[in-house]
């Protein structure tokens, strides 16, 4: 899929920033980056953006239809099920990315339970803000 302006601005601030992924729920960032606007709630629904390659979507597998039609045909998607963690799938995709150890940016308006559930299903990161990356983005 060809990367959007944005995400590619993204990706190049990462290198400058060290970080390795940046994970940003819905919300002002994902609405810039993206355009995709979806509203919050206990199921989560996450944008994991690799520093080279495609982002991914990470959601419950319920509102696949409706996400899809927001995300459009070219944006990549993994679901997870009710019985399943969408932290655990998030730390999946980062090890099918080969993405093993280093710093992983988050967005600052990452709700607390989102973070500790990547942090324990994935524990061998660094989490920081991507604050500084975001805006150098220019998000």
């Amino acid at each position: 899929m060809p990367l959007s302006d944005p995400i590619r601005r993204l990706q190049e601030a990462m290198k400058q920033s060290s970080l390795k992924a940046v994970v940003i729920e819905p919300g002002p960032a994902l609405d810039s980056l993206t355009g995709v606007r979806w509203g919050r709630s206990e199921r989560t629904f996450a944008l994991v953006v690799p520093v080279a390659g495609d982002p991914v979507y990470v959601l419950p597998a319920f509102e696949e239809r409706r996400a899809r039609e927001r995300v459009g045909p070219n944006g990549t998607v993994r679901l997870w099920q009710e019985d399943e963690s969408p932290f655990a799938l998030i730390a999946h995709v980062l090890a099918e990315w080969k993405i093993s150890a280093g710093r992983i940016g988050l967005d600052d308006s990452l709700r607390f339970f989102v973070y500790d559930g990547i942090r324990k299903a994935a524990p061998q990161f660094e989490y920081v803000s991507a604050s500084g990356t975001l805006k150098a983005a220019g998000k």
